[in-house]
């Protein structure tokens, strides 16, 4: 018999939640999802070189090629940084560029 998940509801701050979307928009999946594989990784022990393909979904690397064949290595490095800023760090960043 499969195990039933639990439900829990957590508060979150709006800035954490926009954080947590932005992620599960990244890896393609929900947020319930990311946040279950993200608090998996963090209590496994993993070392933190291997941290973001561990919590990467089956596949996620051949997906986001073949979504992004158009972007340079550079450019996906960018993108991901860009991805891992805080909200406000992401609107000075904006700002200074327009």
């Amino acid at each position: 018999m499969k195990e039933q998940p639990y439900k829990y509801m957590v508060r979150l701050p709006p800035s954490m939640r926009d954080l947590i979307r932005e992620s599960a928009r990244h890896y393609r999946r929900s947020m319930n999802s990311d946040i279950v594989a993200r608090l998996h990784q963090t209590f496994s022990g993993l070392p933190d070189t291997s941290a973001v393909r561990d919590i990467e979904p089956h596949m996620h690397e051949q997906f986001e090629k073949l979504f992004r064949q158009e972007l340079s290595e550079e450019e996906e490095q960018l993108i991901r940084n860009y991805r891992g800023l805080s909200s406000k760090k992401r609107e000075a960043l904006q700002n200074l560029l327009i």
